[in-house]
C-alpha cells in the first residue's frame, strides 16, 4: 500500500484513481493509513468476499492465514479488467513501472485502478 501511496502522482496523470481493498477491521485499516501516510481510499473487506470475487484470497501459507495475496487490477468504468497481477506471496508485488506503461496505452478517461466494503 506504501508503494502505491508512492506513485499516486504518478497514477493521477493518468486520471486512475488508487483503491485497496484489505479483509481487515476498519480501526486496523484506519491505524494503518495513518502511520503510513495512506490517503487514497481503504475498503474494508471483513468476510473477504470481494478478496475471493477477484481470486486473490490466500486460507494458509508460511506468512500468514485467511489474507489476500498482493494484487493490482486495472479495471476501467465499465467495469472491465484491464490488467491484473496476482503476487505469488506477500513480497510478490507489481512492478508500477510496469502499471504506468499500462495506464499509457489505456484511455485514461475510462480507468479507475483498483489495487488489493466500508469505506475508511
Amino acid at each position: 500500500m506504501a508503494a502505491v501511496q508512492e506513485h499516486s502522482d504518478d497514477y493521477a496523470k493518468y486520471n486512475a484513481t488508487p483503491i485497496a481493498i484489505a479483509g481487515q477491521w476498519p480501526r486496523e485499516l484506519r491505524g494503518f493509513a495513518e502511520r503510513n501516510g495512506i490517503t487514497y481510499p481503504l475498503l474494508v473487506d471483513k468476510d473477504r468476499s470481494v478478496i475471493k470475487s477477484y481470486g486473490v484470497y490466500h486460507w494458509l501459507s508460511f506468512e500468514a492465514y485467511n489474507i489476500a495475496r498482493p494484487a493490482t487490477f486495472l479495471i476501467d468504468k465499465l467495469g472491465t479488467i484491464r490488467y491484473m497481477y496476482i503476487g505469488s506471496h506477500q513480497f510478490d508485488l507489481v512492478d508500477h513501472t510496469e502499471v504506468l506503461e499500462c495506464l499509457k496505452s489505456i484511455d485514461s478517461n475510462k480507468m479507475i485502478l483498483n489495487c488489493s466494503k466500508d469505506v475508511v
